[in-house]
């Protein structure tokens, strides 16, 4: 029985090793990356779930990362379905995003049950308690016109905090 389980703790580590070395390449027009963070506070208080979206002024590459429980997202870039950790060196305008959701009270077997007018008398009650809770996150921060965050990739990489009570705090 020992055998068996180191034939298959063999096996599937060369699966593994073969895996990575057959995954997708890189496309022609993918530009080199560097490793980059962000981390998005208030204060002294992690703010976890935030979506980061990072916005060049040219070229065809989705660059964004979602922060953790610590308040860091680790950025990735896109393109063509291909991804690799961190951002292009270059200036870059941010967007971060992150909107109130409130626990649902009804499963998805309950609102599948539901009529077509109760779903939406819902949803829209859902709506409403989502409007009302607080935010963690200006406002003016995903809006791409207004934002007032930015960040500057380097050849070495690099990190970037965004602390909501130093930049003028919810509004």
């Amino acid at each position: 029985m020992r055998k068996l389980s180191c034939f298959f703790a063999l096996a599937t580590a060369a699966f593994c090793v073969v895996a990575v070395g057959c995954g997708p390449k890189a496309p022609a027009d993918m530009p080199e990356t560097h490793p980059f963070k962000v981390k998005v506070v208030n204060g002294s208080e992690a703010i976890a779930d935030v979506d980061v979206f990072f916005i060049a002024t040219s070229g065809s590459v989705s660059i964004s990362g979602k922060t953790d429980k610590n308040g860091v997202a680790e950025i990735t870039s896109t393109l063509q379905g291909y991804t690799a950790d961190g951002a292009p060196a270059g200036d870059y305008k941010i967007t971060c995003t992150k909107d109130p959701q409130p626990e649902h009270w009804k499963t998805p077997a309950e609102l599948a049950a539901m009529s077509v007018g109760e779903q939406s008398e819902y949803h829209a009650e859902y709506e409403a308690k989502r409007a009302e809770m607080p935010r963690e996150i200006p406002e003016v921060w995903k809006d791409f016109d207004r934002t007032p965050l930015s960040a500057t990739v380097s050849a070495g990489g690099g990190e970037v905090t965004f602390d909501v009570a130093e930049l003028g705090g919810l509004e």
